[in-house]
């Protein structure tokens, strides 16, 4: 997929309490999902390795995100 649509006051709306960081985590996780039209991997590593995540901050932010923005099944993370 080359596009997908960003309703910019939804995604103010039920994003405006994350950080900078947050943000920026969250726009990779949805830009690799989208382009890959499949779910993201389950494992630890290689989702950090997609979106260069290697500081401590930086691993919590994707956790974080993940929790909040996507559901865990059992072939990856959906948004």
């Amino acid at each position: 997929m080359n596009y997908y649509e960003r309703h910019l006051g939804d995604y103010a709306r039920d994003t405006a309490h994350l950080s900078l960081l947050e943000h920026g985590v969250y726009t990779l996780l949805l830009d690799r999902y989208y382009v890959t039209e499949k779910p993201l991997p389950n494992d630890e590593r290689e989702l950090f390795r997609l979106v260069r995540a290697t500081s401590k901050a930086e691993k919590d932010a994707v956790r974080q995100v993940l929790r909040e923005f996507f559901v865990d099944g059992p072939d990856g993370w959906r948004h």
